[in-house]
């Protein structure tokens, strides 16, 4: 068995207000997996650490999830990042090892 066939361990959660400035994620320590569920409002965002816009990046919008489950993804978690489409969003994020 892989090691990343194993059952999830959680590591933690984090809400994110995402506004006219990009934010990226903290993830704690040993996050490798998460689940980014996108709340309130569309959002533009990215996973090679650009600067989301309306030119860059992909859309996301309110109730949608982004899963980054089954593999190493903390690159593309450390790169993440997002920005509004019009009005404030928020991200509910919850990190797994």
């Amino acid at each position: 068995m892989s090691e990343l066939d194993r059952p999830l361990n959680s590591l933690g959660d984090e809400q994110l207000t995402v506004s006219n400035v990009a934010v990226g994620l903290t993830l704690p320590a040993g996050a490798r997996r998460a689940v980014i569920q996108v709340k309130t409002a569309a959002i533009y965002f990215t996973e090679d650490g650009g600067t989301p816009a309306s030119n860059n990046g992909l859309t996301a919008v309110a109730e949608d999830v982004l899963e980054y489950l089954g593999a190493d993804y903390r690159t593309v978690l450390t790169n993440f990042k997002a920005i509004r489409q019009s009005a404030d969003a928020s991200l509910n994020v919850l990190y797994y090892d």
